[in-house]
């Protein structure tokens, strides 16, 4: 696990807007970031290919949960992510 990307996670305050890029971004290949959406109850997971800004709901110390427009609640790994920018 990435400490550096720990340490943010833990500083960030809930409805925080931050933007959110995939460990694919950093390589320049196909790995993708893996999400889990739920919507109606229907947790499902998703792929993340592109980077995007987010507003901030939690973290557990090994994901990030935060709302974007598409899903309002997505958890995604942090060992998927390459970086998370908070915005001030």
């Amino acid at each position: 696990m990435d400490d550096r990307l720990e340490r943010i996670g833990r500083g960030l305050i809930p409805g925080q807007k931050i933007a959110v890029y995939m460990l694919s971004t950093r390589h320049g290949h196909i790995l993708l970031a893996y999400g889990e959406r739920c919507e109606a109850f229907d947790l499902s997971t998703i792929s993340l290919d592109e980077p995007f800004q987010a507003e901030f709901l939690n973290f557990d110390g090994t994901a990030v949960t935060d709302r974007i427009e598409k899903y309002p609640w997505l958890r995604i790994n942090i060992s998927d992510l390459k970086e998370i920018v908070p915005s001030n």
